[in-house]
């Protein structure tokens, strides 16, 4: 629908437009004025090619999905969902194809290690070798000549954040824009959503026992969403505070976030990588996210943090 499409909008102006801010917000009006009219409109089916890609070092390929299936793009926007997300995770990303196609850019899907459930036994740092690896091997496939933006829906943004702060520099001065849409905190989520039985106190309590016994890896008694066998690790990286997961919480001080997010601005990046070309990071909100704080939280992150 109108939000749907809109959403799509700011993600396709963004990876289009990477250096003009103008054409940024031309497109953004464009987009809107269309957005009434294409409401109604059934979205197609996306097609595609399936390949897989791998390090030497790694016990089994994963795979990726990119669209259109045959193209002369040279451009890549990876796609990256939220936990329990996989190929398709969000309802607009058919019309995000699409979007991008037009504009000269390759969709791409990753399915990570930690793609459905699989988040319960991974890490973020986990992800983003698994995402460096996917651009390196589109990179390799076309001669070294790619370019690419980022789009993290939920916990993708945070996979976003950390491939762009331990990515190898090469491979970060290829990742030209990076989108965070929906990027929530989930330790305050946990705020937000019911604990009527205490159930989340005494698994973070548990969580940080192992961590303190040198068993992070081993599985908590409770499973996550009810059905996800879930690391200690990662469950107190989820829950608990100032953990690999926690980068988008209100209530840290300037400090500690710039420490955090600093990196995903193009002062940040050429600390670390002087011959980066350009970075620019939009942060989509949902309106109604449920797992969001109010929105007047989360202003902060729009301040002087990222230059």
């Amino acid at each position: 629908t109108r939000e749907r499409l809109l959403a799509v909008g700011v993600t396709a102006a963004m990876v289009g437009a990477l250096l003009s801010r103008r054409r940024v917000a031309q497109g953004l009006l464009a987009l809107s004025r269309l957005a009434s009219s294409a409401a109604a409109s059934p979205t197609a089916p996306l097609s595609g090619c399936l390949y897989r890609y791998k390090h030497p070092s790694w016990p089994a390929p994963l795979q990726a999905f990119e669209s259109p299936a045959a193209h002369a793009h040279r451009k890549y926007c990876v796609y990256i969902g939220g936990l329990t997300d996989g190929l398709l995770a969000c309802s607009y990303v058919e019309a995000l194809g699409a979007a991008l196609d037009e504009r000269g850019w390759s969709l791409v899907q990753p399915v990570l290690s930690s793609s459905y459930a699989g988040f319960g036994c991974s890490s973020l740092q986990r992800d983003a070798d698994e995402l460096a690896q996917l651009l390196r091997h589109i990179a390799d496939r076309e001669e070294g000549d790619a370019e690419f933006a980022l789009v993290g829906h939920s916990t993708g943004c945070q996979d976003a954040v950390t491939l762009l702060r331990t990515a190898p520099p090469e491979l970060r001065c290829r990742v030209r824009a990076a989108v965070l849409q929906a990027p929530v905190s989930d330790r305050e989520s946990q705020t937000v959503e019911q604990d009527s039985d205490g159930s989340r106190g005494r698994l973070l309590a548990e969580a940080e026992a192992k961590l303190a016994a040198g068993e992070g890896e081993a599985l908590l008694s409770q499973k996550y969403y009810g059905f996800v066998p879930i690391s200690a690790s990662r469950f107190a990286s989820l829950v608990g505070r100032d953990g690999p997961d926690d980068l988008f919480s209100s209530d840290f001080t300037d400090e500690r976030l710039a420490a955090k997010l600093g990196h995903m601005g193009l002062a940040g990046q050429r600390a670390t990588a002087p011959s980066h070309p350009g970075l620019r990071t939009l942060f989509c909100f949902s309106g109604g996210d449920e797992h969001m704080l109010e929105a007047d939280a989360y202003s902060f992150i729009l301040g002087e943090v990222i230059t």
